[in-house]
């Protein structure tokens, strides 16, 4: 039989500060980062993809920098690497915090999701948080990061993995930020076409992962989504799952929840208010 093993996750959709709350509780309960995002993954790739590593200080953190980008890495491979970062942390005495945004790749772990060749050597036993905005919001917070990032170098950054020999096509690969910078790079569309493109692409990534996480729910996982990422209920959740004490359902399902078209103001499904 399997140890079951106790777990923090914290996820959500891009820009919404999950790296910063996922820190704090790692902080807070003696925990370690283990990022669940399929580019963070690779080095050099830093603007691009939010690692923020600011954010950690000292505080260790796995999965990050661990590849080259002229290479590839799937989810065979985050599935071993993660099994080995986490083993390790727990064997350590201390807290797992999976921390990321990458969905299938959470989904993965926290379902147990067996490849032909691999299984997790425990089972996972989670508190999965995430950090709720409304998508109008989440909006808005996409183009002040997008335009923070662009002015801190991302475009240079981009320049510098082609300079290194990562290939326009390679970059392309890699989608949002890299693929819309490296064809500003090589002529194909200007500046203002290029951030105007990435931006309505990053908004539509945005709206995939919240319909994956939709889906994971409807699938039975369990997931406590915090208005604004609320660091004080994230702490008490936290605390009461690490005490094995009862807790409390889900103030809000996200699989609950419609957004009308012309001004995304959410509101809940006929027939499902609580």
């Amino acid at each position: 039989m399997q140890q079951s093993s106790k777990v923090l996750a914290v996820t959500g959709p891009t820009a919404t500060g999950k790296t910063r709350l996922a820190v704090h509780l790692a902080r807070c309960f003696e925990g370690e980062i283990v990022s669940v995002d399929s580019r963070q993954v690779y080095r050099g790739m830093d603007l691009g993809t939010g690692k923020d590593l600011a954010d950690y200080g000292d505080l260790p953190y796995h999965l990050i920098d661990v590849a080259n980008p002229r290479d590839e890495y799937n989810l065979y491979r985050f599935m071993q690497d993660a099994a080995n970062a986490i083993s390790g942390i727990l064997k350590r005495g201390r807290l797992p915090v999976l921390c990321g945004g990458s969905a299938l790749y959470l989904a993965s772990l926290l379902q147990d999701y067996h490849l032909e060749t691999f299984a997790l050597p425990f089972r996972l036993n989670a508190l999965t948080l995430g950090v709720y905005f409304p998508r109008e919001t989440v909006r808005r917070r996409i183009a002040q990061r997008l335009d923070a990032r662009l002015d801190a170098g991302m475009v240079g950054e981009v320049q510098k993995l082609h300079d290194q020999g990562v290939s326009w096509e390679r970059l392309d690969s890699f989608g949002l930020e890299y693929r819309w910078i490296a064809r500003h790079l090589q002529g194909m569309i200007d500046f203002e076409e290029m951030r105007s493109l990435l931006l309505n692409n990053i908004r539509q990534f945005a709206k995939r992962q919240d319909i994956f996480f939709r889906k994971m729910e409807r699938e039975g996982v369990v997931i406590h989504w915090l208005p604004e990422g609320d660091p004080a209920e994230a702490e008490k959740l936290c605390g009461m799952f690490l005490m094995g004490e009862s807790l409390p359902p889900p103030v809000l399902r996200i699989s609950e929840i419609s957004y009308p078209r012309k001004n995304g103001t959410p509101q809940l499904k006929r027939g499902l208010e609580r």
